[in-house]
């Protein structure tokens, strides 16, 4: 069957899940996609359940055959191959004209640098679908869309009439574990030539696939696919199940057949009754027409006026802007955090920051702290946000929260990691990577916060051998809609010559470190003990063991002011940490610069 032509007269019924029909069946004692190669005859048998139930096309059994659930590669690919020849045995056999479509699943992973790694894998996936005749594809479950247009393309490359369906899983706000809304989705999938469809499939159940739908337009030539779930899933006696019977289900999938809808079909929780009761409905349904959008929806040539904070505007005006960093405490006493506040708020710090748990030791969390400080000392406050500590519901629930409670700047890192006598008992998360995480912010800024969009920069690394590996991670943090950079402390010329070159290099907005060393003991330790922190002998020499207070600060002030100046022609404005709470030595580090730049500053 050629799905092109098929489609031009005939809504397409796709099979229901796989996965969790087989867990139903089976009781969970293998993945679905392991039975490829240990009880074939049980996939087959499913297929064959689905073809009888009136399915026209069947998906492979494939959707997560790739290094995650199959670390060896030679096993990956037997799985793969064996899944093809199950799903081509199964319509052979069934003497039915049923097309054939390879399910491929998102292959996630959370290093920054996998993109190459995991395009590789993708090629060697579709290659394989092509030696073995399969020519129609289904990306499902996407949460992404980078990928699509790419894969599209691979394909068509590959096989000048293959099939391409891509379909995103959605939460009932409508929006992708990435941050991509329906909307959005739509807008960028309808400027795809190299795709025949798109829809959308699992993450909800029909009722709220349809409310998604209702308020999108699609363009004419659209091919829409909707494969939502069986409701949404619940725990009885140790078991998932799903709770729309197929009549329920049926009902909500023939309201978006009116809507438009191509090619409809089941996903988590269907089962062959449910797609045969679809064929019963779709005996009396015809094609029917897309809405198109209107020339002005298109969001590509919308402008709007955006925001920006306080401190964006004046970092985007050209002046220097003071960031200073205050530790949040470790148990229920703020004073000293508070005295911090009024000092610095007296002094014209522009924006306060505070960490997120560095060294991954529990502190006072920084956007709860942030709004508390905000509420008290009427002062910017920017909270780190690191992607250890929190999934992707929490991290998007503190954004939300923060911005509830007027806090729009934020620094998104990733993090330190847990301890080595920490593991075993604590468990970092990472979700999200910083980079990934930004351009999850990007999207929620376009979808969510509107004219108020929330601020964020991104920690700098200067430090390291590969320059160039440093500015692409730059760049890509700057495409993710990074607006500047907070940099480690920078004490020699080389560090300042690197961050001169890095700026000239990628056209970032830098704000430069700056840390006061307090006495010859803090000297030895940042010298010996601060990894990629650069201290030359000749400043270490200028702290006495037997000095006091007020002379080790005055040198502080001297050196923080001579680094400061040897920047001036570099930095977009200076990062002050914070030394033991000594609010009032950083006043004074702000006050010299100052003076140095004649206010400019």
């Amino acid at each position: 069957m050629r799905l092109e032509e098929y489609l031009k007269q005939n809504i397409l019924l796709t099979d229901g899940a796989m996965g969790t029909y087989y867990n139903h069946k089976y009781a969970e004692d293998m993945e679905a996609e392991e039975a490829n190669l240990y009880c074939p005859d049980r996939i087959a048998a499913i297929h064959k359940e689905y073809i009888e139930a009136g399915a026209k096309l069947i998906r492979t059994n494939t959707f997560a055959v790739n290094h995650t659930l199959f670390p060896d590669r030679s096993v990956c690919e037997k799985a793969f191959c064996a899944a093809l020849d199950i799903a081509k045995n199964a319509v052979k056999e069934s003497g039915k004209d049923v097309a054939i479509a390879a399910s491929i699943g998102p292959i996630h992973e959370s290093r920054e640098d996998a993109d190459e790694v995991i395009w590789e894998e993708y090629c060697s996936i579709m290659d394989l679908c092509v030696a073995n005749g399969i020519h129609n594809f289904v990306f499902e479950t996407f949460s992404d869309p980078k990928w699509i247009g790419r894969l599209s393309g691979y394909c068509k490359e590959k096989c000048d009439h293959a099939f391409v369906i891509a379909q995103f899983s959605v939460n009932p706000m409508g929006y992708t574990g990435d941050g991509y809304s329906v909307h959005e989705l739509i807008r960028r999938m309808e400027k795809l030539s190299t795709l025949d469809a798109y829809g959308f499939n699992c993450g909800v159940g029909g009722a709220h696939l349809k409310k998604l739908l209702q308020k999108e337009s699609f363009g004419e030539k659209t091919l829409l696919s909707v494969l939502p779930n069986a409701g949404y899933q619940q725990e009885l006696r140790g078991r998932m199940r799903y709770s729309d019977k197929p009549d329920y289900y049926a009902k909500h999938m023939e309201e978006l057949v009116s809507l438009g809808a191509n090619i409809i079909g089941g996903c988590c929780g269907t089962t062959p009754d449910h797609i045969r009761i679809l064929d019963e409905m779709l005996k009396e349904k015809t094609v029917c027409e897309k809405r198109v959008f209107p020339e002005n929806m298109d969001p590509d040539q919308a402008a709007e006026n955006k925001n920006l904070t306080p401190f964006m505007e004046k970092l985007n005006s050209g002046e220097k802007v003071f960031v200073v960093e205050l530790d949040a405490p470790f148990d229920v006493n703020t004073e000293k955090f508070q005295k911090g506040l009024y000092v610095l708020k007296d002094h014209g710090a522009d924006i306060i920051t505070v960490s997120d748990s560095p060294l991954a030791r529990a502190r006072a969390d920084a956007s709860l702290l942030a709004v508390y400080g905000k509420n008290i000392a009427d002062v910017q406050i920017m909270p780190h946000v690191a992607m250890r500590d929190r999934n992707l519901i929490g991290l998007r629930a503190e954004v939300l929260g923060a911005h509830v409670n007027g806090i729009r700047d934020l620094l998104v890192i990733t993090g330190d990691p847990v301890g080595r006598d920490d593991r075993g008992k604590i468990t970092g998360v990472f979700d999200m990577n910083s980079i990934r995480f930004m351009d999850y912010l990007k999207h929620m800024n376009e979808e969510v916060f509107g004219n108020e969009p929330v601020c964020y920069g991104g920690a700098l690394n200067y430090d390291g051998p590969n320059i160039n590996a440093i500015i692409s991670r730059m760049k890509k943090k700057m495409e993710a809609g990074c607006s500047y950079f907070l940099t480690q402390p920078l004490f020699s010329d080389g560090d300042i010559d690197r961050i001169r070159e890095l700026k000239e290099k990628t056209g970032a907005k830098i704000i430069c470190g700056i840390m006061p060393i307090v006495s010859y003991r803090n000297a030895l330790f940042m010298q010996n003990e601060m990894p990629g922190i650069h201290i030359d002998d000749a400043i270490v020499a200028q702290y006495k063991p037997d000095m006091s207070r007020e002379d080790a600060e005055k040198v502080a002030i001297g050196i923080s002011a001579e680094i400061a100046g040897k920047l001036a022609d570099i930095a977009d404005g200076y990062y002050i940490m914070t030394p033991f709470h000594r609010v009032e030595l950083v006043a004074k580090i702000m006050d010299m610069i100052r003076n140095m730049t004649g206010g400019r500053a």
